[in-house]
């Protein structure tokens, strides 16, 4: 009976409780710590999720145009596209805004030194 007595006593003594406040309340924190670390990463993890399918589209679009690179109609359109290149014998039609526009306007008559370099050069063409 003493020994119950004791226990009981030292159990419900105000520094048993007290200690044990004190260690749930250590314990609840770090629950909460643990708790807000959970959701960090899961902000993280989705982030990178986020990221990895953005990645992944882009190496999807790379491989695509590299594939339509690798045929010849591809790389034709890719230079022309990418580079201002025409082949022998094509023309460029280059257009202005013309607010913006730096080139002068072009004259509509020519005088008689510029009509015979034209017919000249018609008369000496190679065909």
């Amino acid at each position: 009976y003493q020994q119950k007595h004791l226990l009981r006593t030292l159990f419900y003594s105000r520094v048993t409780i007290v200690i044990l406040f004190l260690l749930i309340i250590v314990l609840l924190r770090s629950i909460m710590e643990l708790n807000d670390k959970r959701i960090e990463v899961s902000k993280l993890a989705e982030e990178a999720n986020i990221e990895k399918q953005k990645m992944v589209a882009k190496v999807e679009k790379a491989q695509i145009q590299s594939d339509e690179i690798a045929t010849q109609r591809g790389f034709e359109s890719y230079v022309r596209t990418t580079y201002p290149v025409v082949k022998n014998g094509e023309g460029v039609i280059v257009v202005y805004d013309e607010n913006t526009s730096s080139v002068s306007q072009v004259r509509a008559d020519m005088n008689i030194w510029e009509k015979f370099v034209v017919i000249w050069r018609n008369i000496t063409k190679k065909e």
